[in-house]
């Protein structure tokens, strides 16, 4: 098959802005909050998407859920905080102090709060 060159470079503009226009595209999808955004990323997979722990991984890991009372750190945001950055070196659960900034472990600990405060149908408790 012959192509024209007056043909070519329209086809390769078109490739582009579909290209383009798909990035554009993929860029505002997923969660607006950053503490989900970080959780879908980071944490998801481990704890499950609604943080009930039934991931294929948590099986058998009774601190897996986190919408549950069993808290082994504690459940305030200081803790879960401190857990997130620092992690638990005597379970899978790894540090992120250096994979996450400050900000995002913030958000990412609201996040958990607000996990537990759905399951629980009651509002996110506050920061201390």
């Amino acid at each position: 098959m012959r192509f024209s060159m007056v043909r070519r470079p329209f086809r390769v503009k078109q490739m582009l802005y579909g290209a383009f226009a798909t990035a554009l595209l993929a860029a505002g999808c997923g969660p607006k909050d950053p503490g989900e955004r970080v959780w879908v990323r980071k944490c998801s997979a481990c704890h499950g998407r609604d943080g009930r722990g039934d991931t294929r991984f948590a099986k058998g890991r009774p601190y897996a859920s986190l919408t549950d009372d069993a808290w082994k750190h504690g459940g305030d945001l200081d803790s879960i905080r401190r857990l997130i950055a620092d992690g638990d070196p005597k379970s899978p659960m790894p540090p992120f102090r250096d994979r996450l900034s400050p900000g995002e472990i913030d958000a990412v600990s609201a996040h958990v709060l607000a996990l537990w405060g759905r399951a629980h149908g009651t509002p996110v408790p506050e920061a201390k």
